[in-house]
C-alpha cells in the first residue's frame, strides 16, 4: 500500500494510526508489514493500521485505487486540497506585496515550481520545498512558527527571480523572509543570510517574528501590514547585492571570519 497526494477522494472512515518503524529512501517510504483486519462483526468493512508519524493525515478523505494483476497494489491518495489552498494563499499574499515587479504572479500558484513532501526536510538543496504537514497545519489555522517560516521561505525563494535577485541569492532571500515571518531559524544555512541582513537593515523593519506575535494569524491583514515593510526592504537589499555581485560574498566572508573568531574564543 502506498500514499500519494491528490485533490479528490472519499473514504468511509478515518484511518487508524499506530507506532511504526520508518525506513526512508529518496521519496519512498517503506512502511513495513501490516495486517488487514475486520473493522468489527457485521460491519463488512476492513482496516489497516498506518504509522503514527502520519497522524497529520487523520480525517482526510482518501481515494482508494486497486491495481490488479500479477502484483496487487492498493494506492491511497489523501485529499490535500486544503493544504494546497493554504500554500496558494501565502503565495498570493507575497506576490501582491511585490505586485509592481511581479505582474500577474498572484493569479496562479505555480505548483510545478516546487518540490513537495509529507514531512519537513533537513536542508535547502534542490527546488523550493513545501511540506504537506505544514500546509495542513496552515489550513487548520493553528500552524507552528516553523511551518510559517518554512512555507514563506519556499514561496519567497521562487518569487525572488522576478525581483531582480540573482539565482545564487534566492535561497538566502527566502531564508531571510522565512526568519522574519516566523522568528525561527530552521536550517543551519539560514544563519549567515539572516545575520548579514540584520547587520544591514534598520531594527525598525527587521523584527523577526514580530508581525506574527502581534496578529491573530498569518493570513490576517494585520500580519501582512506589519510584515510587508520588512520583506520589501529585504528584497531591495538583495536586489542591490545582486547588481553589485561582490557585496554579498564580501559580507559573507566577513561573517565567516567573525564566526571563526567566536569559535576560537570559545
Amino acid at each position: 500500500m502506498s500514499l500519494a497526494g491528490d485533490k479528490s477522494g472519499l473514504l468511509d472512515r478515518p484511518l487508524l494510526l499506530q507506532d511504526w518503524c520508518l525506513r526512508k529512501t529518496a521519496d519512498r517510504m517503506e512502511l513495513g508489514v501490516r495486517q488487514i483486519r475486520t473493522a468489527g462483526k457485521g460491519s463488512g468493512s476492513i482496516e489497516l493500521t498506518l504509522p503514527s508519524a502520519l497522524r497529520q493525515l487523520v480525517g482526510l478523505p482518501c481515494r482508494i485505487t486497486l491495481h490488479d494483476g500479477e502484483r496487487l497494489d492498493i494506492l491511497l491518495r489523501p485529499d490535500l486540497t486544503a493544504a494546497t489552498a493554504a500554500f496558494a494563499t501565502i503565495w498570493r499574499s507575497l506576490a501582491r506585496v511585490f505586485a509592481r515587479d511581479l505582474a500577474g504572479a498572484a493569479d496562479h500558484f505555480p505548483t510545478g515550481a516546487f518540490a513537495f513532501g509529507l514531512l519537513p526536510r533537513r536542508g535547502l538543496a534542490g527546488a523550493p520545498y513545501l511540506c504537506w504537514q505544514d500546509g495542513l497545519a496552515l489550513s487548520l489555522g493553528n500552524p507552528e512558527q516553523a511551518a510559517i517560516a518554512r512555507s514563506i521561505a519556499a514561496c519567497a525563494t521562487h518569487l525572488s527571480g522576478g525581483l531582480g535577485i540573482s539565482a545564487d541569492l534566492g535561497d538566502a532571500f527566502g531564508a531571510a523572509c522565512g526568519f522574519l515571518a516566523g522568528g525561527r531559524m530552521m536550517f543551519a544555512e539560514w544563519h549567515a543570510p539572516c545575520d548579514i541582513v540584520a547587520s544591514q537593515m534598520s531594527s525598525c523593519v527587521w523584527q523577526p517574528g514580530a508581525a506574527l506575535a502581534n496578529s491573530s494569524c498569518v493570513t490576517s491583514d494585520q500580519f501582512w501590514s506589519q510584515f510587508t515593510p520588512g520583506i520589501t526592504a529585504c528584497a531591495d537589499l538583495f536586489a542591490a547585492w545582486s547588481l553589485s555581485g561582490s557585496a554579498y560574498p564580501a559580507l559573507r566572508a566577513a561573517w565567516l571570519r567573525g564566526r571563526s573568531i567566536e569559535l576560537n574564543r570559545g
